[in-house]
């Protein structure tokens, strides 16, 4: 259940934009800081950390090519093994983490970003 609201949540990001209406040049720029702060951990994102990354984790670019990426990135902190590190506020609970682990925590603006982030990607 909590799986399906988190989904539902995260496809009302794609067409929400959040309060202030902010230009998309500053949600786009926005976004690219998250992902290369918080997801650049585990993804290659871009150019900035195209050697880096786990090797096991798709990129973002592979991810935006595939045919269900709006599902995906809008619904990713419910998605495995996301929901073992990062928390968003308001929609997801928080969890009592290993020493060793680094809590990412995000706002909803942060992931409405990330999503016009990756929406404006390049793909080729």
């Amino acid at each position: 259940m909590r799986r399906i609201l988190a989904v539902l949540c995260g496809l009302a990001f794609i067409f929400w934009l959040p309060a202030g209406n902010a230009p998309a040049s500053d949600l786009n720029a926005a976004g690219k800081r998250v992902a290369e702060e918080h997801c650049s951990r585990c993804h290659v994102v871009g150019e900035a950390n195209r050697m880096g990354g786990i090797g096991s984790t798709p990129s973002f670019a592979l991810l935006r090519r595939m045919r269900d990426w709006e599902e995906r990135y809008s619904s990713f902190f419910a998605r495995n093994p996301h929901p073992s590190v990062i928390t968003v506020n308001g929609l997801s609970e928080a969890r009592t983490l290993p020493p060793n682990a680094v809590p990412i925590t995000l706002t909803e603006q942060q992931v409405d970003a990330l999503m016009i982030y990756v929406r404006n990607m390049k793909v080729e």
